[in-house]
């Protein structure tokens, strides 16, 4: 589904199967408009309260940590079974935590989901990918006020995808110039730039990570937690009204610019 005439704000982690013999890297981000940045995070702090009795309303949360029942596993447990009368184990408890998560996210107002992977052991080449397509999907129509990208959140302490993000910035400009990649004349950019950040101090980067953990899970066929993403994200947002989804849109986007796949969307895995 096509973005909105917004400005976006963009958070993104990967997420990388560590096997040289089959690599996998996906690259996940959630788009979120700047005007629902604060009422989102508010809306999370509840679920946070509700579901895990933090009454701070915040917490860290890792997709390996929660589909291995450890990290703050215990802690939903426990809340579960004291408030709610579950009786669950850890990992139970976490993987039912971790499918509403993937649906809270599903229904956060004028959000989208971008996800991406492409066989290699290097995160940055996957990044690049993302880049090509996220930027594919800001230049749809010439005479209409489109999406732009404010600012793109990356977790982590690594430069390279901060340069990644430099450099395909810079090509997309320069490999498609009849596509306006101005919101208006001068020098005022769609494209904004880009900041590290840590996921504890953002749940928008964890939502990231999470999409992640179960996009690559997707991808490599795995039986237990291959569903997640199309029943949790797509499908769910898809039952309510929304499409949440837009990878394979700005995947059609990239084509249509570029048919003879030099920004490498031809690697592009996308969730099935």
């Amino acid at each position: 589904m096509p973005l909105r005439d917004e400005d976006y704000v963009a958070f993104v982690d990967e997420s990388t199967r560590p096997d040289p013999l089959n690599p996998l890297t996906v690259v996940s981000g959630v788009l979120i408009p700047s005007r629902w940045l604060r009422p989102a995070e508010r809306r999370w702090e509840q679920f946070i309260r509700s579901e895990v009795g933090r009454e701070s309303g915040i917490a860290e949360f890792k997709a390996h940590d929660l589909l291995a029942g450890k990290g703050l596993a215990i802690d939903i447990a426990k809340h579960q079974r004291e408030e709610k009368g579950f009786h669950k184990s850890a990992k139970g408890a976490a993987h039912d935590f971790y499918k509403l998560a993937l649906e809270h996210i599903a229904l956060i107002a004028e959000a989208r989901v971008l996800a991406v992977g492409s066989k290699t052991l290097v995160p940055e080449e996957t990044y690049r990918l993302w880049y090509w397509l996220l930027y594919a999907t800001l230049v749809q129509r010439a005479d209409h006020p489109r999406p732009r990208i404010s600012m793109i959140i990356i977790d982590g302490q690594d430069r390279g995808f901060r340069r990644a993000q430099d450099l395909i910035a810079y090509r997309f400009y320069r490999r498609f110039p009849n596509v306006q990649p101005y919101v208006a004349a001068g020098n005022e950019w769609f494209i904004g730039g880009s900041a590290l950040h840590e996921s504890h101090l953002h749940p928008f980067i964890q939502f990231a990570d999470l999409i992640c953990g179960v996009a690559r899970r997707n991808l490599e066929g795995n039986p237990k937690f291959a569903s997640w993403y199309p029943v949790h994200i797509r499908d769910y947002a898809s039952a309510r009204g929304r499409e949440v989804d837009c990878s394979p849109a700005a995947l059609a986007c990239l084509e249509r610019l570029d048919p003879a796949g030099a920004t490498g969307w031809k690697d592009a895995l996308l969730v099935a």
